[in-house]
């Protein structure tokens, strides 16, 4: 009668929990929503010259792109305060520039470090970039190898985002919580309160990427280093500096030992190429309160204060 009972209580949680999880993700009854981000790099009256093919590089210009993911584009925060727009703002009117400045932002929520290299090789041809900033972001590593079928990019349009399939484990999982969003959603903010807290359970994408991925064996991390080494020649090759820029998880810069063995790796490579110019966002906000600067305490990307720094960090740099 007990297990009969057990069974039928444990039955009645998990319907009634599902049906309620199922009924927010509707509704938001319970205001956990994320901000939707849309996924496409921002218009403006210089991209569309370069894709038109009208813009001239001249002398007088100080010609900045800018590649990363959503971290560095601004997702959640007005547009008016990201990186990109301050950047333009300090150089232009705190080290008041001779020349005039150009920022072309092509970064794109979502982005992997395939569509960021993608993004590189269509736009740098035609705008001759005297910086390139990549903010790369510790997971930008998956989907970095393109797939065998996947279509070549023409030389007309901008590359488009490579499509994101699952593989293996992730696939199963995938299909576990697309079966039940209660489970979903249980793991999902298990996961995150422990992380939140410093606490790194070894199973999941988090803990496979921190401590499994950026291996001097790992494919993905050798196809990484391959992407940068070519950016970093077509640098030289045009004369222009490679800022390579790690990207923190905000929610998380309590916690820089979470990522000691990836940051130890990507350490090793940098030293190894003397033409990039690397600049590891954690040391930009040691001994900082972590909760000034993240967006949302299960989140990890920054918020516009976090925005500021970093291009205050840029500017002087450029400037000098």
């Amino acid at each position: 009668m007990k297990i009969l009972n057990f069974f039928l209580y444990t039955s009645l949680f998990f319907l009634i929990g599902e049906l309620i999880v199922r009924i927010d993700l509707k509704y938001d009854l319970l205001n956990n929503s994320p901000n939707k981000i849309e996924v496409k790099i921002e218009k403006s009256e210089l991209s569309n010259k370069i894709q038109k093919g009208s813009f001239r590089p001249n002398s007088n210009q100080i010609r900045i792109l800018i590649i990363g993911d959503s971290y560095i584009n601004g997702g959640g925060i007005p547009t008016k305060n990201k990186f990109s727009k301050r950047l333009s703002f300090l150089l232009q009117n705190t080290y008041s520039l001779e020349k005039e400045v150009l920022i072309l932002d092509i970064s794109r929520p979502s982005n992997s470090t395939l569509d960021n290299y993608n993004s590189f090789m269509f736009y740098q041809e035609k705008f001759k970039p005297q910086f390139v900033f990549w903010a790369y972001n510790f997971n930008d590593i998956l989907y970095s190898i393109p797939q065998v079928n996947s279509s070549k990019k023409t030389e007309i349009l901008p590359p488009k985002r490579i499509s994101k399939k699952k593989n293996g484990l992730k696939k199963y999982v995938s299909q576990l919580y697309s079966f039940s969003e209660l489970t979903r959603y249980l793991s999902s903010n298990i996961q995150k309160q422990l992380k939140f807290r410093g606490i790194v359970i070894p199973l999941g994408e988090f803990y496979q990427l921190t401590q499994k991925t950026y291996l001097e064996t790992n494919k993905n991390w050798i196809d990484t280093q391959k992407k940068m080494d070519s950016v970093s020649q077509i640098c030289i090759q045009n004369k222009s500096k490679f800022i390579l820029y790690r990207m923190p998880e905000f929610n998380l810069l309590n916690h820089p030992n979470l990522f000691y063995s990836m940051d130890t790796e990507i350490d090793n490579y940098v030293n190894s190429n003397k033409n990039i110019i690397y600049f590891n966002g954690i040391k930009d906000f040691e001994n900082e309160d972590g909760d000034k600067y993240m967006l949302s305490k299960y989140d990890g990307h920054p918020n516009e204060l976090a925005h500021m720094r970093i291009a205050k960090k840029i500017a002087k740099y450029i400037n000098r």
